[in-house]
């Protein structure tokens, strides 16, 4: 069972490379959403860190135009030559720090706005990625806070399977008081 037509694959895989710069064959199964620049400037550092270290986990980081730095030690392929520093960053440029597996990070800065969050979200969700999360939308972390320190973060969850109108499994959102939309299973006939 497939939740997404072929058609709208094709046009998300399209739109992907146009917003993040990046082809989607980069994606990974961990993808970071921010708008703050200094944590995709850490996300370089500890992309280009994780390059220079022979015992990484990671075999490669792409940067938009899909500029392709290897792993110190691995021989660099055709497919390296190919990508090329853009004049410009595109509207929402993607870094992907890049396993065998596709179990790496991909990390994308959505600029500004709940649009832009939206849009990159509905074509990434086509690539089925393990997990999704937004940094640096409610809260930052304080000076006082270290790598490894625990965070109490909230989550909403949703249930694929039904969030579809197509499947016709008879979910819907009902309008509730104070105008909040609320997902509720079929009423009985």
């Amino acid at each position: 069972l497939l939740l997404f037509t072929a058609p709208r694959v094709d046009y998300s895989l399209h739109r992907l490379r146009h917003y993040t710069g990046t082809g989607p064959e980069h994606f990974q199964n961990f993808v970071l959403f921010t708008n703050y620049q200094f944590y995709i400037d850490e996300f370089i550092s500890l992309g280009h860190a994780a390059m220079n270290d022979p015992n990484s986990e990671y075999i490669a980081f792409v940067q938009p135009g899909n500029v392709i730095t290897r792993r110190v030690g691995l021989p660099p392929e055709a497919v390296d030559a190919l990508g090329k520093e853009p004049p410009r960053l595109p509207q929402m440029p993607g870094y992907h720090l890049v396993r065998a597996d596709h179990a790496g990070i991909t990390m994308v800065n959505i600029g500004v706005g709940p649009a832009n969050a939206k849009n990159i979200t509905d074509h990434i969700a086509v690539l089925r990625p393990h997990a999704w999360i937004m940094l640096g939308h409610c809260a930052g972390l304080r000076n006082s806070q270290q790598m490894g320190d625990y965070v109490l973060a909230t989550a909403m969850c949703v249930k694929t399977t039904c969030w579809m109108r197509s499947y016709r499994c008879g979910c819907r959102f009902r309008r509730w008081p104070k105008s909040r939309w609320h997902w509720s299973r079929p009423l009985p006939m």
